[in-house]
């Protein structure tokens, strides 16, 4: 996991996870807990951490996305992801191979950029203004987490969460 804000650029893991928790974003580095090769579904690969992710932080269900320079319509299905939006739930994507670059925004500090790589959990909060690409390589392979049956449902029109009362009069 590297981050790029305006003024640096973080490489250390730890430095880097205390920098997303300023933004409520959680990171953490998995790796496999099984070496065996037989075993090629993520989710299996994956197991205990995925299952201890849904118990600390309340999700349901999980399934494995992919995607790659061979994703039949890629550039369409990337015109959803790249353009500036924020979810009602939280977008949880842990990265099995490949690397692909998640924009932030804050609203309150400049925007950053977070590559993430092999390995890299990312765990973006509900209502955080994001997009994400694919780095040139144009190849990943995700597990996404989510708190209800898998929903990925983009919302391009900023708002404000719910409780959140916005004045313009002071």
């Amino acid at each position: 996991m590297k981050i790029k804000t305006q003024s640096k650029t973080i490489t250390d893991k730890e430095e880097a996870k205390q920098f997303l928790a300023k933004f409520k974003i959680y990171a953490d580095y998995w790796i496999p807990e099984s070496s065996d090769e037989n075993i090629s579904d993520p989710l299996l690969k994956y197991k205990k951490q995925i299952q201890k992710l849904k118990e600390n932080f309340s999700y349901a269900s999980a399934d494995v996305c992919a995607m790659s320079k061979d994703t039949q319509n890629l550039d369409k299905m990337l015109s959803a992801f790249v353009k500036e939006h924020h979810h009602t739930d939280d977008e949880v994507r842990f990265v099995v191979s490949g690397e692909g670059i998640f924009g932030i925004n804050p609203l309150n500090e400049p925007s950053f950029e977070i590559f993430v790589e092999t390995g890299d959990l990312l765990l973006v909060p509900a209502y955080t203004r994001h997009w994400f690409n694919l780095t040139d390589k144009k190849n990943i392979c995700c597990i996404r987490v989510f708190k209800e049956n898998p929903k990925w449902e983009a919302i391009y029109d900023l708002m404000h969460p719910p409780g959140i009362n916005v004045s313009l009069n002071p």
